[in-house]
């Protein structure tokens, strides 16, 4: 839950705990609503998202409140405006408003991070957008990388690839680099583990994986996971670090199935060894 109750009263309720803390909520008309305030910060309002909501409300689902800040006079909307829109096509003339007290400015402001962490997920142009709108905001403009981070619920580099679209370049360039380094340690792997694999075939002594052997295992897993890293912190390109995990899960699978079967190996072949010890011991005895 986003809100936890405290009190009510017949016309309002005030949330003092939970993520939303001294919001009050209310039941306002749906008019005194003001979405007219440049507080907005996708791209676009998603029609098919909102006829979704409408079918919804129609079958008594509900949802979250609206939130706005309230001036005095205007409750200028700041997140939900799906939701608003839904409700505007059924025909509702109240809605429900979380607010905070505020200007259209603090409305803006708290826009720049709207749908960060619940709704129709933020599009990589949504976050831009907002990101480029708070550099631009006149009580933000002095904000540094991390602040405006904060702000607008994502990373530092993504921010300052905003603010300097050659840093973006630069980040792809470090990325590119990162990936023929894995590819390299990959090679490098497959190529110890075949030179392992014939020195065990040799000698039982060294039938088992060695230490160069496991940890170029791990330094490969451990490449993969910082290029997912950077790739998510560069771009923001969900849909792509989603395919990305997917790669590095099954990588990780196989490492550890042949992990686990190397260490069977070894711990065979050292029963072995110490049999065939012992036989020679006896032989050497007699």
């Amino acid at each position: 839950k986003k809100f936890a109750l405290i009190f009510s009263t017949k016309h309002n309720v005030v949330y003092l705990t939970g993520e939303k803390m001294n919001r009050v909520l209310k039941s306002v008309k749906i008019n005194s609503v003001r979405i007219d305030g440049d507080t907005q910060s996708r791209v676009d309002i998603d029609v098919n998202w909102v006829n979704s909501m409408v079918d919804d409300i129609k079958n008594e689902i509900s949802y979250d409140p609206i939130e706005a800040r309230y001036d005095g006079v205007h409750y200028w909307l700041s997140d939900g405006f799906h939701r608003y829109l839904a409700n505007k096509q059924i025909g509702v003339k109240e809605i429900n408003v979380a607010y905070l007290p505020g200007t259209q400015l603090d409305a803006q402001i708290d826009s720049y991070s709207a749908n960060s962490k619940h709704g129709k997920p933020r599009t990589k142009a949504d976050k831009q957008k907002a990101v480029e709108k708070a550099l631009a905001h006149p009580q933000l403009q002095d904000k540094s990388n991390y602040e405006i981070a904060k702000i607008c619920m994502v990373s530092q580099t993504f921010v300052a690839a905003v603010r300097d679209p050659s840093k973006k370049k630069k980040q792809a360039e470090n990325i590119e680099k990162h990936y023929k380094n894995k590819i390299a340690t990959e090679e490098t792997t497959s190529s110890t583990s075949s030179e392992n694999a014939t020195t065990r075939e040799s000698t039982y002594e060294n039938c088992g994986p060695d230490d160069d052997e496991l940890k170029a295992n791990e330094l490969a897993l451990q490449a993969d996971q910082d290029a997912m890293y950077k790739l998510l912190e560069a771009d923001d390109a969900l849909a792509t670090a989603h395919e990305e995990i997917k790669r590095l899960n099954y990588l990780n699978a196989q490492l550890e199935i042949r992990i686990n079967g190397l260490m069977n190996e070894k711990n065979e072949a050292i029963k072995m060894v110490k049999k065939l010890q012992k036989e020679n011991d006896k032989l050497k005895a007699k």
